[in-house]
């Protein structure tokens, strides 16, 4: 029943990666600035998780609004990130924080990782840094080191489901009623202006894809699953992402880039199988 439980758990945090993916694509689509885009999106996914949460008050516990502001901080930084770099860079590069995780347990936490884990975020990092050169051939320096940032910030999200007292989903709608303040952004952006009622429709998709991401990833991390293994199976979304990107828009990634989203999407596949194989044992 254990095992069955972590696999549906896994599966439930691919399914947010897949939701998050969307992102990059529909950013494209739309020429609002990224603070308001971040705002905005924000605000859709707030409505969304108030009304699953059946509340629009906040749990205020530590670990609830640190996790907070993690969510508040990736979705700014990503948002201006993705503006500045390719969509593929921008959000491999903010997935580094596999390694992240697992560091931070070894060091504060003093959880002794297993070798499947060590090997596969090795592996996972070993393609975030083929996307890095990648970025800094184009001259996208500036926008790499935003979405590398957001690796750190992204980390605190996962690490923060296993604190006491706090609860995934609180602290995803408080985080993202942190972000909504950049609408305040709104009315001096000029494209919201010109983008007219259509406009609307793509930043509308955003939160939604947004806030779908985050009630599965809720509740993924309430079946107690690891940060770590959580942590992997997101790495779903860096592969999918460009790829909407390239059917969509036709923007096609570097060489180095596209080695190091497939050595991701394998290391992904390959450890959901075998962290399955091992529960199971």
């Amino acid at each position: 029943m254990e095992t069955s439980g972590q696999a549906r758990a896994a599966l439930l945090v691919g399914m947010a990666g897949m939701c998050w993916s969307f992102a990059g694509v529909l950013s494209r689509f739309t020429r609002w600035s990224a603070l308001t885009l971040a705002g905005y999106r924000a605000i859709i996914c707030v409505l969304l998780l108030a009304a699953i949460r059946k509340s629009f008050r906040p749990r205020n516990t530590r670990w609830n609004w640190i996790g907070a502001l993690g969510v508040a901080a990736t979705s700014t930084l990503f948002m201006f990130a993705n503006k500045l770099t390719s969509a593929a860079n921008a959000i491999v590069l903010q997935y580094a924080m596999t390694a992240i995780v697992i560091l931070v347990q070894i060091v504060f936490f003093h959880i002794r990782p297993r070798r499947l884990d060590v090997g596969a975020a090795a592996l996972v990092m070993l393609g975030v840094v083929l996307c890095f050169c990648q970025g800094l051939s184009r001259g996208r320096f500036f926008g790499d080191l935003i979405a590398f940032a957001s690796a750190f910030t992204w980390a605190i999200v996962f690490l923060a489901a296993r604190m006491p007292g706090v609860d995934a989903l609180s602290y995803a709608y408080q985080g993202n009623l942190l972000t909504s303040l950049c609408l305040l952004n709104m009315p001096f952006d000029p494209a919201v202006r010109a983008g007219g009622a259509a406009g609307w429709l793509v930043p509308t998709a955003m939160g939604l894809c947004l806030g779908l991401g985050y009630v599965c990833f809720a509740l993924g991390m309430r079946s107690k699953i690891s940060p770590t293994v959580a942590a992997v199976v997101a790495n779903i979304e860096p592969v999918l992402n460009p790829m909407w990107v390239l059917i969509f828009l036709g923007e096609a990634p570097g060489v180095l880039s596209c080695l190091g989203a497939a050595l991701v999407l394998v290391t992904v596949t390959a450890y959901s199988i075998l962290s399955v194989r091992s529960a199971r044992q």
